[in-house]
């Protein structure tokens, strides 16, 4: 994983290198091994570097291939040396062993367009072709890599690895979009292709845009999911090989590395598997893992019982309150503001493994691709009952379920989620983290003006409306999963956690090839037995000791609200109840005030208040420049 950055303009003028270097180095923790700059008529490239494959100097980038092709290449391609035996076959001449030169030969080979659908990996990349005067952009098919870019009136393309980074290669930054603040707050995450900034963007997973000299630009999709056409011919049995052996070569290529690799190990079941099955590729496999102090939330004996069971090298880290004292570096880290708390116990855990191993294998994607949500699970269950619902009752249905979601028994909760899917518009279907009454309290009258129409769950809806309303209420919301939580909050999450420590996270259940695989797999077998992620249970059983494979999923949760009660309530005070209350001119003091308070007494405004508290912080660090990023909180 890297750093990258750049500007490209439609004239000749030489773009200041100042520039590119102040963009490249505030991405230092994104690659501390070497930096590269590449300037020159109309052009400059930046690139912060983590060594991983090739570690020679010849694996440093800007990288070119003659005098008119230049990259800069954020990621790693897991299938790179069969497309340069591919290559080399045709004629191309390597000078490298870097995965970043097949981009370059396979573009000369091939063009952008069979480039990109030929790559297999994470991926952020920028190719600049001199003799056409093009310059290309694309993100790999799943957004495991971010790219933010903008335009602007002067004919200059910009575009960075993070949004904080981006602006600095701008004359002024540009003002903040009111919409993103509200999305962050229901979200907790700003919805593609928006981001924090007005003008500014990023680039949708599976996208590539071309930008020429003549001021032009095409963004181009190149692939999308497709949880709706389900392929029913294999047998259960005939899924579960396919699955096992898609699994088995997804963390195989992930094991290619020139520095060591290692396994994030929560306890559930899919980073189970992963270091299962890792232990056979790698004899003496580095697993780490995190206990919390709150015993309800605490897997770390399960991930125990796993690297027992395959003689691991194993190291448990205690995540408590005492974590803010990293609490300025992960936001620095933030390409915008972003409120998964989880974010804590990844950047924490990475900090530990990051002592021994330069790259670590994840189970992120095992839930989205083969159905782990609870949600995913009430929506399967839900789809008959949806179906011969009449209309006239739907709303009813829907309000129960409403005023159900989120209560303290979990039965209760559960009971209205399912109520929900059963008679509630689909795009309401979907976890908020905030409601109705709240966000129209705590904005200012002027703030709301800002907003217009806007709602934050408008992202769901513009793609819900797409879809195929035939197709069962699961795959759409699977299908939906996969186009905005996946990229904007889980994988952003582990990309920024682990970067804030320079250390590259993996993730095997995210290869595309297993991906699509998984994709086509029918609800019925999805589900089999009435239980989420069936395939993988089975699976969990075959591998994984006897408790770690029967129990339910947890996630990797962070104990936020215990800490904004206790531990960080003078954060809450200083900077969410501080004088940027006024400052702002966005929030109500008052409502402000009532939303702590209730929060103190013991209700559930834990992510609101975490949102505002990152919020801050963030725009004091990035916009206002009033807070180092190496403060301690």
């Amino acid at each position: 994983m890297c750093g990258i950055c750049g500007i490209f303009r439609t004239d000749s003028l030489t773009v200041d290198p100042n520039r590119v270097k102040a963009m490249r180095d505030i991405m230092f923790s994104r690659g501390p091994d070497d930096a590269g700059l590449s300037t020159g008529a109309g052009f400059g490239l930046g690139h912060r570097r983590l060594s991983i494959i090739d570690l020679s100097e010849h694996g440093r980038q800007p990288m070119s291939a003659g005098a008119n092709l230049e990259v800069v290449f954020n990621g790693e391609i897991y299938n790179f040396q069969e497309l340069r035996a591919e290559l080399e076959h045709s004629g191309q001449e390597f000078r490298t062993k870097s995965d970043t030169e097949v981009l370059l030969l396979g573009y000369r080979a091939w063009g952008i367009n069979e480039l990109v659908t030929r790559l297999r990996g994470m991926f952020a990349f920028a190719l600049l072709d001199h003799n056409k005067g093009q310059i290309h952009l694309a993100r790999d098919p799943l957004g495991k890599k971010p790219l933010f870019y903008c335009r602007t009136e002067e004919g200059e393309l910009l575009f960075a690895s993070s949004g904080r980074a981006l602006v600095k290669g701008l004359t002024t930054t540009p003002e903040v979009n009111p919409r993103a603040v509200d999305d962050l707050l229901w979200n907790l995450y700003i919805p593609g292709p928006d981001t924090i900034f007005k003008g500014v963007k990023k680039l949708p997973p599976g996208t590539l845009l071309s930008y020429d000299k003549q001021g032009s630009s095409r963004e181009r999709s190149y692939w999308q999911p497709d949880f709706i056409d389900n392929d029913f011919t294999p047998t259960p049995e005939e899924w579960l090989d396919r699955v096992d052996n898609a699994l088995r070569k997804a963390i195989r290529r992930r094991f290619v590395a020139d520095v060591p690799v290692g396994v994030l190990l929560s306890g559930g079941i899919d980073s189970g598997l992963v270091a299962a099955l890792g232990a056979q590729e790698c004899k003496e496999l580095q697993t780490f893992s995190v206990a919390t102090d709150d015993p309800e939330l605490d897997e770390s004996s399960y991930a125990a019982e796993v690297a027992r069971m395959y003689n691991t090298n194993h190291k448990t880290l205690a995540v408590h309150g005492s974590e803010r004292r990293n609490l300025a570096r992960l936001v620095q880290s933030m390409g915008e503001p972003f409120a998964d708390a989880s974010a804590i116990n990844v950047q924490a855990i990475a900090e530990v493994a990051q002592q021994s191993v330069k790259v670590v294998l994840t189970g992120d994607g095992g839930d989205e691709a083969f159905g782990g949500y609870s949600f995913f699970w009430a929506a399967h269950h839900a789809s008959p009952w949806r179906k011969n619902l009449p209309a006239m009752l739907r709303p009813l249905v829907a309000s129960m379920g409403r005023s159900l979601r989120g209560n303290s028994i979990r039965s209760l909760s559960r009971a209205g989620t399912f109520l929900n899917y059963v008679g509630g518009p689909v795009n309401t279907t979907f976890v908020s983290w905030n409601d109705d009454t709240t966000r129209n309290a705590l904005f200012t009258p002027a703030f709301r003006d800002m907003l217009n129409s806007h709602h934050p769950d408008d992202h769901y809806t513009r793609i819900v409306h797409t879809q195929d309303h035939s197709a069962l209420l699961v795959d759409r919301l699977m299908d939906a999963h996969i186009q905005t939580i996946l990229p904007d909050d889980y994988l952003a999450k582990v990309d920024l956690a682990t970067m804030s420590v320079s250390l590259e996270a993996r993730s095997p259940f995210m290869d595309l090839d297993l991906f699509e695989l998984a994709m086509r797999i029918p609800d019925r077998v999805r589900f089999a037995g009435g239980k989420p992620k069936s395939l993988l249970r089975t699976l969990a059983v075959k591998y994984l000791p006897p408790d770690a494979a029967a129990r339910p999923k947890l996630g990797f949760v962070t104990p936020i609200g215990k800490w904004l009660r206790d531990d960080w309530r003078d954060l809450v005070d200083a900077y969410v109840l501080g004088p940027a209350v006024e400052n702002r001119g966005w929030f109500q003091r008052k409502a402000l005030e009532e939303i702590v308070e209730r929060q103190r007494g013991g209700a559930n405004y834990d992510y609101v208040i975490w949102s505002l508290l990152v919020l801050e912080l963030w725009m004091q660090m990035t916009v206002d420049e009033t807070l180092a990023a190496d403060a301690v909180l």
